[in-house]
């Protein structure tokens, strides 16, 4: 079957095979509402010419829509595409759940066994590379350091295993979480998700 090659055997390619059309996707993906090209090049995260760039030719793959709006275009998912509702919108949608599913993983594994827990460094500013390691700090609990150390241990093979992902941890003890409240970077796990609530001052978080 010569025919089941090309484009028709992999169809993916004309949009993962290059960054900026995922990143404008994604983009779309999240909108509430058809946006303009600038807006999706903020959202992407990507300069104007390579969010016009990729609307272009995902426009020419059938996969978005333009529609003039005052003097500028508006642009959306056009979600009668089969390639978009049976391959891209699933998969974007599961890609949405990832980051949540790997905070839930973290919390079930440590909650018992730690005071606190909050992801520090890159991933706290949104700025985690790939192949780069999730920081944690955690704070030793009730349970004491040696049961904190295992649950430590099975979380980092969880991580790699089931997540690709390596952690970086540093453990503190109670007093000495209380000397650390100039630990900066921070967004908390445990004992309730949100801006530092563990370390009192000298902390900042960002999402």
């Amino acid at each position: 079957m010569i025919y089941l090659k090309g484009h028709l055997a992999r169809p993916l390619e004309g949009v993962l095979s290059a960054p900026s059309r995922l990143a404008v996707m994604r983009a779309l993906f999240r909108a509430k509402s058809p946006c303009s090209g600038r807006a999706l090049a903020r959202v992407a995260g990507i300069n104007h010419q390579a969010a016009a760039i990729a609307l272009t030719a995902l426009a020419k793959l059938g996969l978005v829509e333009r529609r003039p709006s005052g003097r500028s275009d508006q642009w959306r998912i056009d979600r009668r595409r089969w390639l978009n509702s049976e391959l891209l919108l699933p998969l974007l949608e599961r890609e949405a759940e990832y980051a949540q599913a790997v905070v839930d993983e973290i919390k079930k594994t440590l909650r018992g066994k730690a005071a606190a827990v909050l992801v520090s460094g890159a991933a706290a500013k949104g700025g985690l590379a790939p192949g780069k390691p999730l920081e944690l700090v955690v704070v030793e609990g009730l349970a004491g350091r040696a049961a904190l150390g295992e649950a430590l241990r099975g979380l980092a093979v969880l991580m790699r295993e089931r997540w690709t992902l390596d952690l970086g941890v540093r453990v503190l003890s109670q007093r000495e979480a209380a000397r650390a409240s100039s630990i900066e970077n921070l967004w908390q796990l445990l004992p309730m998700e949100g801006p530092p609530s563990y370390f009192s001052a000298g902390t900042t978080a960002q999402r």
